[in-house]
């Protein structure tokens, strides 16, 4: 969360719960320290407030851990709490803090020769990759959610077409496109880009091409998308998995949760409910 909104949501947890503790780290660094640091006190319940890409360092920490993570997004897209159903109004986050109920939830696991890293919402290939670099976090504070549209037009016009293979349950699936995701739950960007089939306990990664080689077929799909429709269009290639190796020509850059992580090849499964959640009631 930005330094200017700290004071308001420290106070509005404090009025809301029994706050111990509360810090708004300046680094990376600073920030994976604290959450270490509040592990090794002992400490069960972790409150994080920031956008998709805090969340899921946190999450990274505290996958498989018996600590419960509680989610304040206070970032511009937001996807993870979207899925969740969080509330947006801060003093209504602070009564879900304190009064819902925990929930285990999947993730995602991204794994290459080099490593692995859990995912919240999506891991994909191609278009995101450019929409990462320009959406920069100045972009983003000036125009909120209207930097998104004039990003992924120039993200599109800069990503070219690849081929893609895709290994599972004995089968092989190869394709063209300019954009593959790896979804983990319902939703895809913000609000807006939903699965109408898929959830945080299904156990599944919903793994689909945004459309073919040409243009309509991407606004085809992705309008689905838009309404929550499922998606039946063949070109996108849907299918529900729990394990995915994923393989590219040229070799891609993989996007995790709006950040540029390793490249391809890459092997996606799921940990199902491997991180607990605080969630509001129905």
């Amino acid at each position: 969360m930005g330094h200017d909104r700290f004071e308001e949501v420290r106070r509005a947890l404090a009025q809301a719960l029994n706050l111990v503790y509360a810090a708004m780290p300046n680094t990376e660094a600073d920030f994976c320290a604290q959450i270490t640091a509040q592990r090794s006190c002992g400490v069960r319940r972790i409150i994080i407030g920031g956008g998709d890409g805090t969340l899921s360092l946190a999450a990274n920490m505290l996958a498989e851990t018996p600590v419960v993570m509680g989610i304040l997004p206070l970032g511009t897209g937001n996807t993870f709490a979207a899925g969740l159903n969080l509330p947006s109004a801060l003093s209504s986050l602070a009564r879900v803090m304190a009064t819902g109920y925990v929930m285990p939830i999947d993730l995602g696991v991204a794994q290459t020769a080099n490593g692995h890293r859990y995912f919240l919402n999506t891991a994909t290939l191609g278009v995101s990759e450019r929409l990462t670099q320009l959406l920069t976090a100045e972009s983003k504070r000036k125009l909120g959610w209207m930097a998104w549209p004039k990003g992924v037009r120039r993200a599109i016009a800069m990503t070219p077409i690849f081929q893609v293979r895709l290994e599972f349950r004995s089968r092989v699936v190869s394709f063209r496109t300019r954009q593959l995701i790896i979804a983990n739950g319902r939703n895809l960007a913000g609000p807006v880009f939903a699965l109408r089939d898929a959830s945080h306990q299904d156990g599944k990664l919903h793994a689909f091409s945004l459309g073919g080689q040409d243009w309509w077929s991407l606004l085809k799909v992705g309008m689905v998308l838009l309404v929550g429709r499922h998606i039946s269009d063949r070109q996108a290639h849907y299918e529900q998995v729990r394990e995915v190796r994923v393989s590219a020509e040229p070799v891609m850059a993989i996007d995790i949760d709006g950040e540029v992580w390793e490249h391809t090849p890459c092997t996606f499964t799921v940990r199902h409910g491997a991180l607990s959640v605080i969630v509001p009631h129905g």
